[in-house]
């Protein structure tokens, strides 16, 4: 499975909760930003799982509304992407779509510290050893969808 892993672009610290913190007009930037250093490598998404808070629904829409492929990909908003998620349930859910849907790559638009711990997981490496500032997307490839199990190709940043 091919795995791309895209924090949301930076967001408003004001809101009345967490989960409606939009992201702001920096946030947009960088977004477009990290679309314009990985687009190429986007062609071949199938799936995107997306956060259901505000920034990460932002983000995905900014994303989506450069993108003519992705705006024809199938979305799934998850709970499971919120940011004190379970990286290893996540894994199970992609492992579960590699396996028994034969989803070959899919985007994910998630939070710290949830994408961060999830990279290190998958790839087996030191907890915190790469950053993944707003909008810094990882591209991942997993033959095997659990934990250690995967290679880190690259982490791009805006």
């Amino acid at each position: 499975m091919e795995l791309f892993v895209l924090r949301h672009g930076h967001a408003e610290a004001e809101a009345s909760s967490d989960s409606l913190r939009p992201l702001s007009a920096t946030g947009a930037k960088e977004v477009a930003e990290i679309y314009s250093k990985c687009s190429d490598s986007l062609a071949n998404v199938e799936l995107i799982l997306v956060s259901p808070y505000v920034r990460a629904q932002q983000t995905l829409s900014t994303l989506t509304a450069l993108s003519p492929h992705l705006q024809n990909v199938p979305q799934q908003t998850t709970t499971l992407l919120v940011p004190g998620a379970s990286s290893m349930a996540i894994i199970d859910y992609l492992y579960t779509q590699a396996t028994e849907c034969s989803v070959g790559s899919i985007l994910l638009v998630s939070h710290q510290p949830l994408v961060g711990t999830l990279v290190d997981s998958l790839c087996n490496l030191d907890p915190g050893c790469y950053r993944m500032g707003t909008a810094a997307m990882a591209s991942i490839d997993a033959d095997v969808v659990a934990a250690g199990c995967a290679e880190l190709r690259w982490l791009r940043h805006p």
